[in-house]
């Protein structure tokens, strides 16, 4: 894992902590061949959000694409980026015509 993720992910969890979630990290690696989890799992009584930590060279990649196309289908999804990147990335998200994403930026 490469530094700057790790303190992207550190501070994602953090933001999902003041909003009441308690955090844990998904495990990494697919799941019956299907795309890999989302990073994050947070829990708050029963509402669940899947959130994904993304570093500039995941943005474009199609397998972030299909990560996210995956847990839309399942439930809240969040996306975190770095805040330069969040135009691309909202840019994206409307690209791949994915509804219900919230992008939020560390």
């Amino acid at each position: 894992m490469e530094d700057g993720w790790r303190e992207a992910f550190s501070r994602s969890s953090s933001l999902l902590r003041r909003e009441g979630f308690t955090v844990s990290r998904e495990r990494t690696g697919s799941r019956n061949g299907s795309a890999r989890p989302p990073d994050i799992l947070a829990t708050h009584g029963a509402r669940v959000v899947q959130a994904f930590v993304l570093v500039d060279a995941d943005i474009d990649s199609g397998d972030t694409r299909r990560r996210i196309a995956a847990a839309v289908r399942r439930g809240e999804t969040r996306v975190f980026v770095r805040w330069p990147l969040r135009w691309r990335m909202l840019s994206n998200v409307d690209r791949w015509g994915l509804r219900g994403v919230s992008v939020a930026t560390w």
